[in-house]
């Protein structure tokens, strides 16, 4: 089962007996079963063929319409779905079952961060940051022995700071360097690129949660309440270094962006300008609708990243035995 992404800027999707059907200017672009479907996700302006629609009402497959940012503008849903238990098997799970499913976030987290730098430094600068390697490999490698939460919160909170304090002084020569991760306020230019960018993801991730039929304020690491949607938080974690932070070393390598030309000071912090954020919007959206490779799956668009974890979460509350799944970088 699969999420089909339509992304293009026009044509039409219909149904031909069990076929989904993609078409422009009368011209057949892909065909794909609807047994096949788990969900489907409009990006594009693409319109839906009422036919479509309803047959994917019966079929239990919900339809969501999102922004080129990846946030969620409404969704068709069936009015009984598929996962109506899901929510309260989530709520229901062993707190040692929690902490199995925490400790893959989080390895998965540290995993994805050491690549990054590895890769910010496959030419030069590696004796720079070894200490940090190793030391986030020692980290890595004591995961599984965290017998509690607010240890592994410990945690992870050490990794981090290793962490961005490595990532700051690889990315200072290009103007964007820092010592420590600032959120509110925000004091630097990269403190302003990954407040406005883990926004965008958390936001694209939400909607991915609702529609497998979890509870969003029900996490496993981070605590939940009335106003965090704490499995969000959880979900984000690994998809910070996999997604978000390739793509601002990325721009900032690349010099598409400028501390000078693309920030301004405001409220006591830098935030993204209007040009900043025009400039950031337009380039995520490439950078999620390139197609790479999904392990097993075959190849998607990164937007697929995040409906793979979702999914393997889903499938790890559904069943007690099964190892939750992480996306890692190679």
């Amino acid at each position: 089962m699969r999420t089909l992404y339509l992304l293009r800027p026009h044509g039409t999707a219909g149904i031909e007996g069990e076929q989904l059907v993609v078409r422009s200017d009368e011209q057949e672009l892909d065909r794909m079963g609807l047994p096949l479907l788990d969900q489907i996700l409009v990006m594009g302006k693409m319109q839906l063929t009422t036919q479509l629609i309803r047959a994917c009402l019966r079929r239990g497959i919900p339809i969501a319409y999102l922004s080129s940012t990846g946030q969620c503008l409404g969704r068709l849903q069936p009015l009984e779905g598929g996962y109506r238990h899901r929510a309260r098997r989530q709520a229901e799970l062993p707190q040692e079952r929690r902490l199995a499913l925490a400790r893959s976030l989080v390895a998965g987290k540290i995993a994805n961060g050491r690549v990054v730098l590895q890769r910010l430094t496959r030419r030069s600068g590696r004796s720079a940051v070894e200490p940090c390697l190793r030391r986030l490999g020692q980290l890595h490698s004591l995961i599984c022995c965290v017998p509690c939460p607010d240890q592994l919160r410990g945690l992870e909170g050490s990794a981090a700071a290793l962490y961005f304090r490595s990532l700051g002084g690889l990315l200072a020569d290009d103007g964007f360097g820092f010592a420590m991760r600032s959120r509110r306020p925000p004091l630097t230019p990269f403190d302003a690129l990954c407040g406005f960018g883990y926004g965008v993801l958390w936001n694209a991730l939400l909607l991915r949660v609702e529609l497998r039929g979890l509870d969003p304020y029900n996490g496993v690491l981070h605590v939940g309440s009335p106003r965090h949607a704490a499995l969000v938080s959880d979900l984000i974690e690994p998809l910070r270094t996999f997604l978000v932070d390739p793509f601002h070393s990325q721009l900032i390598r690349a010099g598409q962006l400028s501390p000078d030309e693309h920030f301004q000071p405001q409220a006591g912090g830098v935030y993204l300008n209007d040009s900043g954020r025009r400039l950031w919007l337009q380039a995520w959206s490439a950078f999620m609708t390139e197609s790479i490779q999904l392990g097993d799956a075959g190849s998607g668009p990164r937007w697929e990243v995040l409906d793979q974890l979702v999914k393997n979460f889903a499938a790890a509350v559904d069943d007690p035995d099964r190892t939750l799944c992480v996306p890692l970088r190679r």
